[in-house]
């Protein structure tokens, strides 16, 4: 259908003038149903909110009080959020009569006091957040107008204490978040009618001790966060009774030592993170407890070794991170049947050397990280095993440039270039600051043990220094004889050649000449002087010398 222009205005005209009226200045209002107000300018709740909204949001205004009632004439309220209102009070029973209020957010203000009568009965609240503002207390009978709470975030506020009982109405709970407050302890059997507590974090409120068997009753905790607090030590038994956790934070805190027995009930635990804290040894038995973990991770402590046996259980694990800490040796087999194992690293403690076969039964191996330690070489074929390893990071190692890295800078250059392209040589002086991947392979050359003395020696000549190493051609027309400092001996047996010029003998010819120290390339030309004297040159390939760029 096509409406005459002028009536078509006129329904625009009519349309528009209903919605400004509905939706008052200086708020926006969408599908009808949302409102949002934002603006210094507004230091009210305004007037004309329409009556059929369901989700008001009020951020970074100048609302100086929510008045009894405030909100009357919204009976269809669902969700009320106020985010950084610095100004902002609640007067008793600001949220009265809001039958439908599922949702309500304060986060960002000064509040510092929060009266049990702000809230009126809101009876059907699941989501209350009051989190980021200067809450120093909660009163005893705060939450005894919501019980049907289930997600209760009081997080970045200034609570010091809390009431023993202030939670015992909230028997509904899943999610509580206690988090960034300086509670520095909490009541014995405050968690006690939490049954359904599925999420609790206690992350940075500076606990120095658990109560005993404060977590016991939790019987349906998933997730426990106690990081970042003082925690030196776990009580024996700390979480006995979480049969369900999956996840369990205790990073950043000043633990000593875990008794065996710390994790020994928690059969379905996914994550434990103890990253952070001053562990100098782990016991052997300490997971046994926890056949499906799948991420450990144990960075930045003091762990000088790792116990023979201790991830014998973990067949579903895939992460396990070791880095930062002092470990220097690891047991044989000690990642023997980790056949999940995906990512694993090792990078920043002090191993000097890793045995041939560590790594050869983490078929599913795609990271390693062995960076910052005090390796100078790596066995042959130690990724041999590794199908799907994408790369292994290799860098800041005082790596020795010769014989024993050939394998290891091969297999750089052919899978892993780009991730390992700022590991340098440190040794020897003529190679050291190259790149190992930009390296020629003809470069890794070790220096042999000196071999028997010259029996082709006259009677009374003196015997010239014993060369370490002699590099041959398969036919053995060229030998050529090296100590650690230059090659000094070269040995040609010239097949006959002619001069095709008329002017007397002339040969050249290159070579590639193999030893257990290495591969050099040798060119020999041999031409006629004037006079009939033929002069020798040889050109020996050397090392180059080390650029900076």
């Amino acid at each position: 259908m096509t409406f005459p222009r002028p009536l078509l205005l006129c329904l625009q005209g009519l349309l528009l003038g209903r919605f400004a009226q509905a939706c008052p200045l200086p708020c926006q209002c969408y599908d009808g149903t949302k409102v949002f107000c934002s603006g210094a300018e507004i230091r009210g709740i305004p007037e004309g909110l329409p009556g059929n909204a369901t989700q008001l949001f009020f951020v970074e205004t100048s609302l100086a009080a929510v008045e009894s009632g405030a909100f009357s004439n919204c009976g269809s309220l669902t969700r009320l959020v106020f985010l950084n209102n610095p100004s902002l009070a609640l007067q008793a029973g600001a949220f009265g009569g809001q039958p439908s209020l599922a949702e309500l957010e304060v986060s960002g203000s000064n509040l510092s006091a929060l009266s049990s009568e702000a809230f009126g009965s809101l009876l059907e609240l699941r989501h209350l957040v009051l989190t980021f503002s200067a809450l120093r207390g909660l009163e005893p009978e705060l939450f005894n107008r919501t019980p049907s709470l289930e997600a209760l975030h009081l997080q970045g506020n200034k609570i010091e204490t809390l009431p023993p009982k202030v939670f015992s109405l909230l028997r509904g709970l899943r999610v509580l978040d206690l988090s960034h407050n300086p509670m520095a302890q909490v009541p014995g059997r405050l968690f006690d009618p939490l049954a359904l507590l599925q999420v609790l974090k206690l992350s940075d409120v500076g606990l120095t001790c658990l109560p005993l068997g404060i977590f016991q009753p939790l019987r349906s905790l998933e997730e426990l966060s106690l990081d970042r607090n003082a925690l030196a030590e776990l009580p024996r038994g700390a979480f006995s009774g979480l049969s369900r956790l999956r996840r369990l934070e205790l990073q950043h805190n000043a633990l000593t030592s875990l008794h065996p027995c710390t994790f020994s009930c928690l059969p379905n635990l996914d994550t434990l993170n103890l990253e952070g804290n001053r562990l100098s040894a782990l016991p052997a038995g300490l997971l046994r407890g926890t056949p499906k973990l799948g991420q450990l991770f144990a960075a930045s402590n003091r762990l000088e070794t790792i116990p023979e046996g201790i991830f014998s259980n973990l067949s579903q694990v895939q992460t396990i991170v070791l880095s930062h800490n002092q470990l220097s040796h690891l047991p044989a087999g000690v990642f023997r049947d980790l056949s999940s194992l995906t990512t694993l690293q090792l990078d920043h403690n002090n191993f000097t050397a890793l045995a041939g076969d560590t790594f050869h039964n983490l078929l599913s191996l795609e990271v390693l990280d062995l960076a910052g330690n005090r390796l100078q070489a790596l066995p042959e074929g130690i990724f041999d095993s590794n199908d799907y390893l994408l790369g292994v990071a290799l860098k800041d190692n005082p790596w020795v440039c010769d014989c024993r890295l050939a394998s290891l800078a091969g297999w750089i250059r052919n899978w892993s270039a780009p991730l390992n392209s700022q590991t340098f040589c440190a040794s020897p002086d003529r190679l050291k600051g190259w790149a190992l991947p930009a390296l020629p392979q003809e470069q890794l050359v070790c220096v042999a043990a000196p071999g028997p003395a010259d029996s082709s020696l006259s009677p009374g000549e003196a015997e010239p220094a014993r060369a370490p190493c002699t590099y041959s051609d398969p036919e053995g027309t060229v030998q050529l004889a090296c100590d650690t400092a230059a090659c000094h001996r070269l040995t040609v047996n010239l097949p006959p050649q002619g001069d095709s010029t008329g002017q007397g003998l002339a040969y050249d010819s290159n070579w590639v000449l193999n030893s257990s120290c290495g591969t050099v390339r040798v060119r020999v030309t041999i031409r006629a002087e004037p006079g009939g004297a033929a002069r020798e040159e040889e050109a020996v390939s050397h090392p180059p010398t080390p650029r900076s760029e």
